[in-house]
């Protein structure tokens, strides 16, 4: 259990350490008034079923002559409206540390939700290679609310009712310790039997939960994301029945864990009934007298009318938080996965990195995680600014690799990224990167406007529409957005741009990459979704950027090359040739092959 706090406590900054121990203060307070709000029946109930005792108890007589009442009744009456207001405040402040304790678990939820979005967003490319981004989506929007609602507030409402049962065990141990204890250990003792006989089993279910859910999340994501293929191929009914399985046995075992929480209710109606028995048998045979009976007998029922929720809120409480510890240690393991993963900063705080001669790649070697081949190994390579260069080989041959290492996607297990000479760090980087536009493979575009989706990640209010106009005509874009989309630039692309073509939304992939008007301009097969026409009318646009810009060229369609200061050849990882297109074409077979068949 302490290891447990130890996890929850972790997971708290400061600020929401110091609001956690006013909430604590707050329920011991609740515990002590609602103690004293118990207690006041007792002489009521006294005077009830005899009112001599106004006389002959010190202390009901000092009050009744301090306040000069002249009457047992009225006596009586203003002993029945303090009870009565006593409970009321009692009431009064359970609520006031009710929303206290809900509002503490709601903001925990809006904050952890961002530390794990802020944890995940900062962590490096290479994590996102084995993660399944639906899992990571679940613990984001799922997870976090589980971990609030089901961790967290399970772990105030313990201490919360712990401190009452104890207050109230606390009261019930002066009036009479033996009674008290035979009271207590007999409830006690029914709680803690089921508990730990379903503790070993409540982790496992929880286990088994948490993995059943993840698995229907990535269902239903892979399902949704790749809809054109399952629709053509008749593959609904594959995608329905896993996504049923596993949503059949998530919520299979919550029932399990909803049985195993409720269960000790059940005995302890019996338990209770048996405590009244218990008090009238013993005072009948122990005591002798049965006109002490009726007070103590209203004191011990309002008191288990206030345990009873009590315990039983502790065990329910328990057996939740046992049931989703996978769930703690998930969120514990992701928001600390990465403590000196680069923070998420603005755009305007970060420097961007001078670039005024070269770049290098200096004796890099690299491995993929979770790969001891290595695909790059003391591969040497410098790019002089303001050229334009190719990178050309068969797949497997380490064009991307290389392109993702110049990005700082990746960092070299051995040697360096070189930016005039100083190596670029881990606090560089992001200065570095401001200098890049990239256009990959496969272009991904939000459900947005197209203006949002050029400048990709700017508010509304500060795009620079003469940018994205400028950009959107370099990547001869522009003509079809004006005449054609009914909106313009403001017109829906629709879920990663399902109502555009390939080919416009590789076009506005390079408009992305031009929008901020970057030094350096690295495209990965970026008009391989163009028609021969279109792809013409691009890379004469930018030609019109040589000389004005580095511009880094993967191509398998070697004829886009042509106009490159230098194209180098890789093959296994390695540069084995190296050239003008005219040269390499003369005197090259390997890239002579290489053009022919289009590779």
């Amino acid at each position: 259990m302490f290891k447990v706090v130890r996890k929850i406590y972790s997971l708290l900054d400061h600020s929401e350490r110091r609001r956690f121990l006013v909430l604590i203060l707050s329920m011991i307070a609740v515990g002590l008034i609602d103690v004293a709000g118990i207690a006041s029946i007792m002489p009521f109930m006294a005077v009830v079923s005899n009112p001599e005792v106004v006389s002959s108890n010190h202390y009901l007589h000092w009050v009744y002559q301090t306040f000069g009442f002249s009457s047992e009744n009225h006596f009586l009456i203003f002993l029945g409206l303090l009870v009565f207001f006593m409970l009321l405040f009692s009431n009064a402040m359970k609520a006031m540390v009710l929303w206290l304790d809900l509002n503490f678990a709601h903001f925990r939820l809006y904050s952890l939700s961002r530390r794990l979005f802020s944890s995940y967003l900062s962590q490096p490319y290479g994590f996102f290679i084995n993660q399944n981004t639906s899992i990571l989506h679940k613990n984001i929007l799922q997870e976090v609310a589980k971990f609030t609602h089901e961790v967290l507030r399970p772990c105030t409402q313990i201490f919360s009712r712990l401190v009452a049962a104890l207050f109230i065990f606390g009261l019930l141990l002066v009036i009479d310790p033996l009674l008290a204890l035979i009271i207590f250990s007999s409830m006690g003792t029914v709680y803690l039997s089921i508990y730990f006989l379903a503790q070993r089993r409540l982790v496992v279910i929880g286990e088994e939960r948490f993995e059943a859910n993840a698995q229907r999340s990535k269902i239903a994501g892979e399902a949704f994301g790749g809809i054109k293929d399952l629709k053509i191929l008749n593959r609904e009914a594959f995608f329905f029945d896993q996504f049923s399985e596993h949503a059949h046995k998530a919520e299979s075992r919550m029932v399990a864990h909803g049985l195993f929480s409720q269960l000790p209710s059940f005995f302890m109606e019996v338990v209770a009934f048996g405590g009244i028995l218990i008090i009238v048998i013993y005072y009948l045979v122990v005591k002798q007298n049965i006109g002490q009976t009726l007070p103590v007998i209203a004191l011990y029922a309002f008191a288990g009318y206030r345990l009873m929720p009590a315990l039983q809120g502790i065990f329910s409480a328990a057996s939740l938080l046992r049931f989703n510890l996978p769930v703690l240690d998930r969120l514990h393991q992701d928001i600390n996965a990465n403590p000196c993963a680069r923070p998420i900063l603005s755009r305007q705080q970060v420097p961007i990195l001078p670039f005024k001669e070269r770049i290098q790649l200096q004796a890099v070697t690299f491995s993929y995680p979770g790969s001891d081949c290595p695909i790059l190994k003391s591969f040497d390579l410098s790019i002089e600014k303001n050229t334009s260069i190719g990178l050309v080989g068969a797949t497997g041959a380490g064009k991307t690799t290389v392109v993702d290492l110049l990005l700082g996607l990746f960092s070299p297990d051995q040697g360096q990224l070189l930016v005039d000479g100083m190596p670029v760090k881990a606090e560089t980087m992001a200065g570095w990167q401001l200098n890049i536009g990239y256009v990959p493979q496969s272009i991904f575009l939000s459900d947005d406007s197209l203006a949002n989706n050029i400048a990709f990640g700017v508010p509304a209010d500060q795009i620079d529409m003469a940018a994205v106009e400028r950009a959107g005509k370099i990547a001869n874009i522009h003509d079809f957005v004006i005449k054609q989309l009914p909106n313009g630039y403001q017109t829906p692309v629709g879920e990663r741009g399902v109502r555009l073509s390939g080919g416009q939304r590789q076009r506005i992939g390079i408009a992305r990459a031009l929008y901020r008007d970057p030094a350096v301009l690295i495209m990965d097969e970026a008009t391989s979704a163009l028609d021969g026409i279109t792809e013409e009318v691009v890379t004469q646009a930018i030609r019109t950027l040589a000389g004005k810009k580095t511009i880094i060229t993967i191509a398998h369609r070697l004829t886009t090359l042509k106009d490159c200061d230098l194209i180098y050849v890789l093959e296994e990882g390695r540069i084995v040739e190296q050239g003008s297109y005219e040269e390499l074409s003369g005197s090259s077979n390997r890239f002579r092959a290489m053009s022919r068949s289009a590779i």
